[in-house]
């Protein structure tokens, strides 16, 4: 083993002399070596090695400990508070006569539970009333198959003497008995006694203690169930406090657990917590704790302390430490620190009695919905990620190093994803993405709930956090069909266009360095159109509705958009179009009329896992049609399911095989200038159909851990442009003049495919010439006029494009 001899250490112990009946204090050197994290030390496995849960006098119920003597022998075992080695009490054994079998008088210590691949070490004291007693000392399995490791017969005198032998431990064995045999014919007439039995194995200082939830000791209120997802077997509590003897102060009857744990050492320790919040969030998250070691009343609330608000709190990645409140939504396996998450619970635990280490603890249940897997302690002064507890590994004495970068750092193209809520804005989205889309929060409908009320909370710290990290930053979305202000459909067309004008003139006065605007999203027919039918939202019509291009509301919102993001790469974004090309070459269509007008710099396709079922032949080929616009393509919303209501193997299994098929498709795409995933927890939006790339225990799925590392190797190229596309336009055209009704202005768009002399007048209903509003030779491209009708009245009026080859009329109202 590569140990390191890290510290010489001095300490004190107490050693009683019986033979002088005085306590010496002696000073023993230790050497103390560092493991990986922490020191090794010995643990303890076995409990009630001293019999110090017991009474003076007891003979039979033992705690721990099995008491026989056959019918053809005659022995008494007692406890006693006399010739002890060390604490209080011993067991003492008195023969009288004998069986056939030396274990027919026998003491047992069981269950001990072992760890598996670790070489255990064997202790007992012994002492007899004269020399010459025997005993026989072995370990083996619990169903009597052989045993793990003897001493075999000892002589016993009458001094305390420390019996002891090590012995491996197989992956196969977990529990262990250990018997003491006394039925020989030389013990007859004699008292033996037995103090300080242990069974222990070198443990790491600094490793938690971990407590499987089901292990304790339950009331009858707590019900015990598996998680098949995540494999672990968890408590939570059948009925809620108002249902029960409990109530919100105290646990009431049948509504607690119990467990004995033994500490490693003195010190200040935390307490952690594996749990589950509900669905019904903060009505699913409060227990509660003790305010001491023991085993108190569940009736009286002085001995309880309420955890609450373990709803948004808590830690799921691997390489998260677990020292502060945390983020962690519900609905997810998460590990949270109980005595830093309320101030009245805050301080560390301290133990400074290294005679009292061995403790009970006890839980109390609240709320219905909080599911309980592992209860943990670890020393205060080291450092825990969620994979240090749920390996039940030594912490860190240092803050740990940020375990993992990006997974498409330093590569040509990006790879991003969005978040759940506010709380994933962190350093852990920082292991895997390197670019960010908000989500649900910058959609419109999140944004301004209320009236001219706006909420930004979430939105900033998503654009914050994308700046500050130098990852480019998406915006989704301005107009779309859904998730819009349900107030907005109560209003006139002209009242609409002008609140969409005021939401597009706030979103670029607050966030001026977007990297791409999704200005439109789900425009194709039967998609999510802002119609009132396909989508709730109704203002269609106030963005000039179909018209004569059939997509004139697109276009309306595009220019508005051009006009506020004058510099920022414009967007649309679609479901649906990677496995049908029909939708395919409808969406093309739409994104010629806009890149005629020079209104599109970016195409977005969504590319979620229902839409790119078909071969990776017919995905590139899509593709390949996009690209034929010129545009970059941009991945926006990817996901890839695996087999919902299978095995975890064979979901996996289908998850990788086509992340395998659909992901290279679009990374290795010239045109594609990056892919963004739709979630990689647990949580996210087809959850249902195993599409997280990572498990609630922050284990990595093979699809995530392939994703990392064929990006790492793969050999791609980007070759168009991410600056704004400024193209030349193929044909002249005449934009509906934005916004219409207007009062007191508004702007007209046109495009001229070459240089030319371009007059565009105003005339009123009758015909009369209202205003020239230009009369010059332009050059070729996209251009906008102003119009201000401040001296007019309201009516109807009709604006005239004139060049040499071409011409238009279009009408518009002015409405004051």
């Amino acid at each position: 083993m590569n140990l390191m001899l890290h510290q010489l250490s001095v300490y004190l112990k107490r050693i009683k002399l019986e033979s002088r009946g005085q306590i010496i204090w002696l000073c023993i050197f230790s050497l103390a070596i560092l493991c990986k994290n922490g020191y090794a030390q010995q643990i303890i496995l076995n409990s009630n090695g001293g019999f110090e849960n017991a009474n003076v006098g007891d003979s039979t119920d033992i705690s721990d400990w099995s008491l026989i003597v056959a019918a053809d022998s005659e022995a008494e075992f007692r406890i006693t508070d006399q010739h002890v080695h060390a604490g209080e009490k011993a067991l003492q054994v008195v023969v009288g006569s004998i069986g056939a079998n030396q274990w027919n008088i026998q003491a047992v210590n069981e269950p001990i539970k072992l760890v598996p691949g670790l070489t255990h070490t064997y202790k007992v004291w012994l002492k007899a009333s004269s020399n010459g007693s025997l005993a026989n000392i072995t370990i083996g399995r619990p169903d009597y198959s052989g045993e793990l490791g003897r001493v075999g017969k000892v002589d016993i005198g009458t001094t305390w003497t420390e019996y002891s032998f090590e012995f491996e431990v197989n992956n196969n064995d977990t529990v262990a008995r250990a018997p003491i045999h006394f039925n020989f014919s030389e013990n007859i007439g004699d008292t033996i006694w037995i103090d300080d039995f242990s069974i222990s194995y070198p443990k790491i200082v600094g490793e938690p203690i971990v407590l499987e939830a089901e292990s304790g000791i339950k009331g009858s209120e707590w019900i015990t169930e598996t998680d098949n997802d995540d494999g672990n077997t968890y408590i939570t509590i059948s009925t809620d406090y108002n249902e029960s003897t409990g109530n919100d102060s105290i646990p009431g009857n049948n509504r607690t657990a119990s467990y004995e744990l033994n500490f490693p050492d003195t010190g200040a320790y935390d307490i952690f917590a594996r749990i589950w919040v509900g669905a019904d969030s903060t009505e699913n998250d409060s227990w509660f704790l003790p305010k001491n070691f023991g085993q108190f009343s569940p009736n009286t609330a002085a001995y309880w302390t309420i955890v609450d608000d373990l709803a948004n709190a808590g830690f799921d990645i691997p390489g998260s430490i677990v020292r502060s409140k945390g983020y962690v939504g519900h609905q997810t396996w998460k590990w949270v620190i109980l005595n830093r998450n309320t101030s009245e619970f805050y301080q560390p635990i301290i133990l400074d009695n290294p005679d009292s280490l061995n403790k009970i603890f006890q839980i109390g249940a609240r709320e219905i919905g909080l599911k309980i897997d592992k209860i943990a302690f670890g020393l205060s002064s080291y450092y825990y990620t969620v994979d240090n507890l749920n390996k039940s590994e030594a912490g860190s004495l240092e803050p740990p190093v940020e375990p993992k970068e990006p997974i498409a750092k330093n590569k040509t193209k990006w790879l991003g994803n969005n978040f759940r809520s506010v709380a994933d804005w962190d350093k852990y989205f920082t292991y895997y993405w390197n670019q960010i889309v908000p989500g649900n929060a910058g959609k419109w409908g999140s944004i301004e709930r209320v009236r001219d009320v706006m909420n930004w909370t979430y939105l900033d710290q998503g654009y914050n956090f994308a700046k500050e990290n130098g990852y480019p930053f998406r915006f989704h979305v301005l107009i779309w069909g859904n998730q819009q202000p349900n107030w907005i459909n109560n209003l006139s067309s002209e009242e609409q266009l002008v609140e969409i004008e005021e939401w597009m003139e706030a979103v670029a006065e607050r966030y001026p360095d977007i990297d791409y605007l999704e200005v439109v999203n789900e425009s194709l027919a039967g998609h999510n159109r802002p119609n009132g039918t396909e989508g709730p939202a109704n203002y269609i019509d106030a963005l000039g509705g179909t018209g004569e291009t059939g997509y004139d509301w697109i276009i309306t919102a595009f220019e508005m958009a051009r006009k506020h993001f004058p510099t920022t790469p414009l967007m649309i974004n679609d479901y649906g179009i990677m496995g049908n090309p029909t939708a395919a070459d409808s969406y093309i269509k739409i994104i010629k009329l806009l890149q005629n007008r020079g209104l599109i710099d970016a195409i977005g396709v969504q590319a979620h896992a229902f839409s790119t079922r078909g071969s990776a032949t017919s995905m590139k080929n899509i593709l390949n049609k996009l690209a034929d616009t010129g545009l970059p393509i941009q991945a926006t919303e990817m996901d890839i399911d695996g087999l919902p209501g299978s095995s975890n193997s064979a979901s996996d299994e289908k998850q990788l095989e086509d992340i395998q098929r659909i992901f290279p498709v679009f990374w290795e795409h010239p045109s594609v200038m990056g892919v963004t995933f739709w979630g990689w927890q647990r949580g996210m939006w087809r959850d249902e159909f195993d599409a997280y790339l990572m498990r609630s225990n922050g284990e990595e799925r093979p699809a995530l851990q392939w994703l990392r590392a064929y990006v790492d190797t793969a050999n791609v190229t980007y070759n168009v442009s991410n600056e704004i596309i400024e193209q030349i336009p193929v044909g002249y055209s005449l934009s509906q003049n934005y916004p219409n009704p207007f009062n007191p202005s508004t702007y007209i768009n046109f495009t001229i495919p070459n240089n030319t002399h371009v007059r565009i007048t105003v005339y009123d209903i009758t015909g009369r010439v209202v205003q020239r509003l230009l009369n010059e030779t332009k050059v070729a491209g996209n251009h906008n006029i102003y119009f201000n009708a401040d001296a007019l009245s309201s009516g109807v009026y009709f604006y005239e494009m004139q060049t040499d080859a071409f011409h238009e009329v279009k009408k518009m109202s002015l409405i004051k």
